[in-house]
């Protein structure tokens, strides 16, 4: 997390990162294959992904928001990269909710 709450990109567009995403995009593809068949994500774009959610956390939950909706989830969730761990849910939870509003 930066200085203002929101993502490093730098972090998670690293080599290192994007290829530790191998094993989530691995199990998104078992576990959302409904979600995902048309679209399928590659570890570079789960990345982007992860950076959306948390720029969109920070921007609607975050500490210069006044009275906030919700409260943000943990960080260490996003750096969850085993199979079936929290960054799994976040992301499977995501293309599900993108494939049910038509986006």
């Amino acid at each position: 997390m930066g200085k203002d709450g929101g993502p490093v990109a730098k972090f998670w567009e690293s080599s290192e990162t994007v290829s530790q995403m191998e094993s989530v995009r691995v199990w998104i593809g078992k576990h959302y294959r409904k979600y995902v068949h048309t679209d399928t994500p590659t570890n570079k774009s789960l990345a982007g992904l992860v950076v959306q959610l948390l720029q969109f956390q920070e921007d609607s939950f975050g500490k210069r928001v006044s009275n906030p909706a919700l409260t943000k989830l943990p960080a260490k969730c996003f750096l969850d990269f085993k199979a079936g761990g929290a960054l799994c849910h976040i992301l499977g939870a995501a293309y599900k909710f993108k494939s049910e509003q038509g986006w």
